[in-house]
């Protein structure tokens, strides 16, 4: 049953579709599937693994105010990228610098 309800919920649009996670979190995933497959990237770009085969990540917690993962852009730019959601002020207070277009 699970399995039909997941096949033909991938006929929805996103927006329609069910997301895990609080307001926030649903808007950001309806907005990125509008500009790319989330599914595709997620794919292409896997989370970078520990050498456990665990993410590398930091789970979120009211303690800290954010949370983080490392994707591996290996198949493409290159290199890793850091993901960080959160808190403004715990997340810019960990920003060396912030660039704005591209200008410092």
């Amino acid at each position: 049953m699970f399995a039909r309800l997941k096949a033909s919920e991938k006929t929805l649009y996103y927006i329609n579709r069910k997301c895990k996670g609080d307001a926030s979190e649903t808007g950001l995933v309806q907005f990125a599937q509008a500009i790319y497959d989330l599914d595709l990237y997620r794919s292409k770009y896997p989370p970078l693994k520990d050498d456990k085969g665990n993410d590398i990540m930091i789970p979120f917690s009211s303690d800290i105010k954010f949370n983080l993962f490392v994707r591996d852009m290996s198949a493409g730019p290159g290199g890793l990228c850091v993901y960080m959601k959160g808190a403004p002020e715990r997340i810019l207070t960990r920003c060396s610098k912030i660039l704005v277009r591209g200008v410092e």
